[in-house]
């Protein structure tokens, strides 16, 4: 075998491989010559030399011998690989490995054609049967841990579904709970509305059987008289020109068409003298078109009804929003001072406290008729509004009585309906003995139009004042809600004008130019 002194040395592996030239000079082996023969070198193609017949084991120690050699070269040569500075060295190395491996399979290939006795079939023995029986425990082994693998799946699954089922139950369980909750709280609500509505219900009921019709010297007579003459007015109205209007299509779908301009102006109204400049105007000029007085008369009722209705419907929950209301019915009854009595016509209508006139039930009047006169209004379900509603209804409209009287001139032109209907008013409302309602009425007037009358009447402003913080509020008898809250927010006003020594002014009374 070509390089066979230098594979089959045993020396150690540290050694350095030997320069190319002196590794082709050959050494003589010191093996036996007959070794060395069937070892020697060969050309590659050149058959082995004839000799005995080779036995399996000579055969398997010359393979073994093969082997052994191949291995120590790999083994050095790997360990020169490592070596990165000796690459090239690694190259040469590789280069002369590689016919020995050529010679090694040509010589298996050799081996491999030889007869070689082969060994006698194995018996079965127990070790065949125990590896028979330990493979069959595999098998079960693997068998129970599927089974287990698939019951513990299963486990799991329903432990997660259950677990699910209880999260839903408890989420349906609470969702029930605060249903109940609520309901249960909505029926309570009802409930005590319901008992508030039946206790305001009875308290009104209660107020108006107990009317009695007012016959203390204190009494304006005056008012009384004013006001059935107003009430009067307004039935002539109804009974005369109502049924005219009806009767003529002409007329009937003019003022129908009218109205509705005139209601869509008085619901834009803006706290702007331009803006309420334009909406007179344009209710003058549907004044003007009128084919006839009956039309005319007719359209200032319906505009009187929009500005009470406004004052009814806003003023009642924002003082403030009277004076623009004020201030586009003194412009138009500049013009059309006919407007006057058409206001104080549907202004008595809903609130007889404008006169002022308190209303009692007279004998042998029945509950509908005194209930319309006095200006209550059922609800929905048919019973009377409580005291708390209509005591914001009424002041909305007395809000808008107190800022007509106490506007000032406009445009070089007086009010036609002037301060003094105020002075009337109050000297009236003090002289007459207090109801529950009377404190609220009283605060909501001097609020609205006190600045300007106490700027025109000076000391006996004042002395009104005081007598209605010395006597009259102390004579306002019951312990209604109303009652009670009434005089309460009147002391403090009149304490805040002794303190301050003016009135304070209510929002909105000095109107923006634009």
């Amino acid at each position: 075998m070509r390089y066979g002194l230098f594979l089959l040395d045993e020396g150690p592996k540290s050694a350095v491989l030997p320069d190319r030239k002196q590794h082709r000079q050959r050494t003589t082996p010191t093996t036996p010559t007959t070794t060395w023969r069937k070892y020697a070198r060969r050309s590659l193609g050149t058959p082995f030399p004839a000799s005995t017949p080779v036995t399996a084991r000579a055969v398997d120690d010359q393979g073994d011998r093969y082997r052994e050699l191949v291995q120590k070269a790999q083994v050095r040569l790997s360990g020169v690989a490592k070596d990165k500075t000796q690459h090239t060295r690694v190259s040469a190395c590789q280069a002369y490995a590689h016919p020995i491996q050529r010679e090694l399979e040509e010589t298996r290939l050799f081996l491999s054609k030889l007869s070689v006795d082969k060994p006698a079939p194995l018996i079965k023995s127990d070790v065949d049967e125990n590896v028979a029986d330990t493979l069959a425990k595999v098998e079960q082994m693997r068998h129970d841990f599927e089974n287990q693998r698939e019951q513990k799946k299963k486990a799991d699954e329903a432990e997660k579904a259950e677990a699910v089922k209880k999260v839903e139950d408890a989420k349906q369980a609470e969702e029930t709970k605060k249903a109940e909750a609520t309901k249960k709280a909505a029926e309570e609500a009802k409930q005590a509305e319901e008992a508030e509505k039946a206790k305001q219900a009875e308290e009104a009921k209660q107020a108006i059987e107990q009317s009695k019709p007012i016959e203390t010297p204190t009494t304006s007579e005056q008012a009384v008289l004013l006001a059935k003459r107003y009430r009067d007015m307004y039935s002539e109205l109804m009974n005369d020109l109502a049924p005219k209007i009806r009767a003529d299509p002409q007329k009937r779908a003019h003022c129908f068409k009218q109205r509705g301009l005139v209601t869509r102006g008085v619901g834009q109204l803006k706290d702007s003298w331009e803006f309420i400049g334009r909406t007179a105007d344009s209710i003058k000029s549907i004044l003007s078109a009128s084919a006839s007085a009956d039309v005319q008369d007719w359209m200032l009722n319906l505009v009187a009804k929009s500005l009470v209705k406004q004052a009814e419907r806003e003023v009642s929950v924002a003082p403030h929003a009277a004076y623009p209301l004020a201030a586009t019915a003194v412009l138009v009854m500049q013009a059309y001072p006919k407007l006057s009595d058409m206001l104080m016509i549907r202004l008595v209508k809903k609130c007889p406290f404008v006169v002022p006139q308190y209303m009692a039930k007279q004998p042998g009047q029945n509950t509908d008729d005194f209930i319309k006169a006095a200006g209550y209004r059922r609800n929905d379900d048919g019973d009377i509004e409580s005291e708390g509603i209509y005591a914001e209804r009424m002041t909305g409209m007395l809000a808008l009585f107190a800022a007509i009287v106490q506007m000032p001139d406009i445009g070089g032109q007086p009010n036609p309906f002037p301060v003094h209907h105020g002075w009337t008013w109050l000297v009236r409302i003090i002289n007459m003995p207090p109801w529950a309602i009377s404190p609220l009425l009283v605060q909501t007037f001097l609020s609205v139009a006190g600045p300007t009358m106490l700027g025109v009447y000076g000391r006996q402003m004042d002395k009104l004042i005081s007598v209605l913080a010395t006597t009259w509020i102390a004579s306002v008898a019951g312990s209604s809600p109303l009652a009670v809250a009434g005089k309460s927010n009147l002391t403090t006003f009149i304490n805040e004008y002794r303190s301050s020594g003016s009135i304070r002014e209510c929002k909105g009374r000095v109107i923006k130019a634009r």
